[in-house]
Formats: structure tokens, sequence, C-alpha cells
């Protein structure tokens, strides 16, 4: 299964009116595939959290917000944001009171299907620390929704969920 192939007429057409736009996902779950397919197909820019994780560990949640920020405070531009780095930005914005998107994509995927394709690409030696890392993820999106639910007043996206398990 190609994780792109999610992107169909019927999630484009609920994509078409957002402003912005954020992925979220485990690792090894083909956010990156999807973000890019709708990204295409909707002629609307990308940012890639591992492209900001890549230059600096230690500033890239600030530098990814700042280019985030740029789109979704015009509101003539649009933004796709994709990555692991989303569920901090998601809980950053909320804490910063600045970044409220549209819509949420949530890419799930089971731990069978991301073991595996971490052994198809040479990598099986990451997978425990790769499980442990997708935990604090999971702790950092159960936070976001809880504060979601906590403060009536925030503007909630819509959330939308798709499964990339294989097996």
């Amino acid at each position: 299964m190609n994780p792109a192939d999610l992107v169909d007429e019927r999630l484009l057409d609920i994509c078409r009116d957002k402003q912005s736009i954020v992925i979220v996902g485990y690792t090894k779950t083909g956010k990156i595939k999807i973000a890019t397919e709708l990204s295409k197909r909707l002629n609307t820019p990308l940012i890639i959290s591992d492209h900001h994780i890549n230059n600096n560990r230690e500033t890239a949640l600030e530098n990814m917000m700042d280019d985030v920020l740029y789109y979704h405070n015009d509101p003539n531009k649009s933004i796709i944001v994709e990555g692991v780095l989303c569920f901090r930005l998601l809980r950053k914005g909320i804490q910063l009171n600045n970044f409220y998107p549209d819509m949420v994509i949530k890419v799930e995927c089971n731990d069978e299907t991301i073991k595996h394709f971490y052994r198809v690409d040479g990598e099986e030696h990451k997978i425990k620390r790769a499980m442990a890392f997708n935990k604090g993820l999971a702790g950092i999106w159960e936070e976001y929704l809880d504060i979601l639910s906590i403060n009536q007043s925030i503007k909630r996206p819509a959330f939308i969920k798709v499964n990339t398990s294989i097996f």
C-alpha cells in the first residue's frame, strides 16, 4: 500500500478550503508521502519537520514555528506541515496562543507495520528506540487533546484519521 494513495478526491475536497493543515503520525507511518501528494494536488507549500530537525535539534521547533507562522498569519497564504515535530508544534501553538490549524490529519499505523519498514529500510537497530520515541509522541498528543478539551474557547481543528497499516 502506498500512503500517497490515501490522498483521494474525498480527502482533497475536505482539505481544499483549509488555510493550515498539520499532518502528524509516528515514525515510518507514511506522513511525508501523504503530505507530499496532498501538497502537490492542492498546490500548497509544504513544510517538512525533518528538515528543521536535521539543521539543529535545539532550535528545530522554534525555527519550524517561525516558518509555519509566516504562512499561518497571512490569510492569503495556506500551508501544509508534516512530521513528528508537529506533535510539539500543536502543543506549543496552544501554549503560546499563536497557532491553531484548521485541520489535523493523524496518520495511524500499527507497530508491526512500523517495525516492518524499519527492517525494509535497513534500520532494524533503531526499532527499540523508535518505539520508545513513539510512546513519547503519544504522550504529547494526549497533552494536546487534554488542553483542547479543558479550554473550550480554543479554536478546534477538524480532525481526520488515516491508517497506513499493512498488517
